[in-house]
């Protein structure tokens, strides 16, 4: 008997927003879609992407703990140049990862 694998995607994106004024910063916001097998549209949770966080290994414990293995992560778009916000060369502002787990 062969095993039955069920998907989940998440997509991380990094949007750079340019300041009101030039004496502030720019604006990094990051927004994470994670799609469920069985479930319509997704679920978006955004975030302060100019501070330090531990969002994206809270996310991948919290999928670790349900049973979801990663099996692909996909980058999109990276930063070229330190402009437009992004501070860092080659981040990715854009990226897809796929998870499985077993059908129950």
């Amino acid at each position: 008997m062969s095993v039955r694998w069920e998907y989940l995607t998440v997509a991380w994106t990094l949007t750079a927003t340019p300041p009101s004024a030039t004496s502030e910063a720019w604006g990094l916001v990051g927004s994470i879609q994670i799609s469920r097998p069985g479930e319509d549209g997704s679920d978006t949770r955004t975030y302060d992407a100019s501070v330090v966080s531990t969002i994206a290994f809270d996310l991948l414990n919290e999928l670790g703990a349900d049973g979801w293995e990663l099996v692909s992560h996909v980058v999109e778009r990276s930063t070229v140049t330190q402009a437009q916000g992004y501070q860092t060369v080659g981040v990715p502002i854009s990226s897809t990862q796929i998870f499985k787990r077993p059908v129950a």
